[in-house]
């Protein structure tokens, strides 16, 4: 198999938590080398110490997959020193501080293309780098909240709710990825850098892009309406003898062919269903007949039997119950992150598949600063005196 297309990018990485790390992680699982700086003691990234065990975790280890791991601290001597000297190395140095944060350090994309004037800086924050909001403090629930995809998710009637994973963490990060190949072929093909500048809150209002195209063209405000779809029918949750199935019978083919699965033929010519428009205002009446007969079939049974008649379908998944599937075994979708210390972690792989490459199945995590003196001495050629002169202070990372 050919070599992975991002092999020879070096990426300095400070990003921590979710939003930054998880767009980082996907250009490690493309071959990217990634150095991840960490600050010292309690300032290294929280996600280490959610149910950690010796200094890392599962969470953690999810997102920063073959990462390298090095400390520094800037207000010690000679570590802004070194870290511009690493920039020099690099081709991208990544970050999702508080706008201006590392401006204040003297460490900001200024700075920094003083001395590599090609660099690509990516830079994910919550409301962008520039505006009157872009010192705000942010976090994955506040922009759930503000760039509107709360309002519109939740059960019907109600005021919102946000999602049940770090959603506007997760698709910002997702974002800053595609930004990041782009500067990366950009310089490629320029040879120059630039500055990519990914706002969570610009980045997740795409999320409910539709429902703002609808409010900009005719003035109405889109409300949550539970698991059925917003304008058409029949589409929504059905229950189950042991839980829910997602029908999706919105087109009049698959809704006849719904109908006639269930022995409800007649009411697939009743005028009061005849379009998407008109199920979707009198789900009601479809509900009241549809879920007595839905709850009478397990799960897979049912969704195996809408299936069988063309009508998308499927089961509402736990964890434990789509792990049990076939599926991720035939798509081959978890692999192992070893941790000297934590020991195997099995995470989900890069959720794409190439046939020229392949995204290796064993993966490596990193105690927090566990290769400072390695990255060090092959980087710079900094001599172990030089390296334990940096790290003298008290409770520095052992080198």
């Amino acid at each position: 198999m050919a070599k992975r297309p991002l092999e020879g990018i070096r990426i300095l990485d400070s990003t921590v938590m979710t939003a930054g790390p998880w767009g980082v992680q996907i250009l490690a699982d493309l071959g990217a080398e990634v150095i991840k700086i960490e600050r010292p003691g309690r300032q290294y990234d929280v996600n280490r110490a959610l149910q950690s065990v010796h200094d890392t975790s599962y969470y953690y280890m999810c997102m920063n997959k073959d990462k390298k791991s090095i400390q520094f601290d800037y207000s010690k001597p000679g570590h802004k020193e070194i870290y511009k000297k690493l920039v020099e190395k690099c081709d991208v140095v990544t970050e999702n501080f508080k706008a201006g944060s590392m401006d204040r350090q003297g460490l900001g994309y200024d700075d920094l293309k003083q001395i590599k004037p090609d660099i690509i800086y990516s830079a994910v924050s919550g409301y962008g780098q520039t505006g009157p909001k872009s010192a705000l403090p942010a976090s994955d629930l506040v922009i759930q909240a503000t760039s509107g995809f709360m309002s519109v998710n939740g059960e019907k009637g109600s005021t919102g709710m946000k999602a049940g994973s770090s959603l506007a963490d997760i698709y910002a990060s997702v974002v800053s990825s595609i930004a990041l190949m782009a500067g990366i072929y950009y310089k490629l093909d320029t040879g120059k850098g630039c500055k990519i500048d990914t706002s969570m809150q610009s980045a997740d209002m795409t999320s409910v892009a539709y429902e703002i195209a609808k409010y900009l063209n005719t003035g109405e405000i889109t409300r949550p309406n539970g698991n059925a779809d917003q304008e058409t029918g029949f589409l929504e949750t059905v229950p189950a003898a042991d839980g829910k199935v997602m029908v999706e019978a919105a087109t009049d083919e698959h809704f006849a062919a719904f109908m006639e699965m269930l022995g409800l033929e007649d009411m697939a010519k009743d005028e009061r269903f005849a379009t998407g428009r008109l199920r979707h205002d009198n789900a009601a009446a479809l509900e009241e007949a549809i879920f007595p007969l839905t709850e009478k079939y397990m799960m897979a049974e049912l969704a195996d039997k809408c299936r069988a008649c063309g009508v998308p379908a499927g089961e509402v998944n736990t964890q434990d119950r789509f792990m049990r599937s076939r599926y991720v075994e035939e798509m081959d979708m978890t692999n192992v992150v070893r941790d000297n210390y934590f020991g195997d972690c099995r995470t989900l792989d890069l959720p794409i598949k190439f046939d020229r490459f392949e995204v290796p199945k064993h993966r490596k995590a990193s105690q927090s600063g566990q290769d400072t003196a390695q990255v060090l001495k092959d980087l710079l050629g900094l001599s172990e005196e030089e390296i334990k002169d940096l790290y003298s202070y008290e409770g520095a990372v052992e080198v």
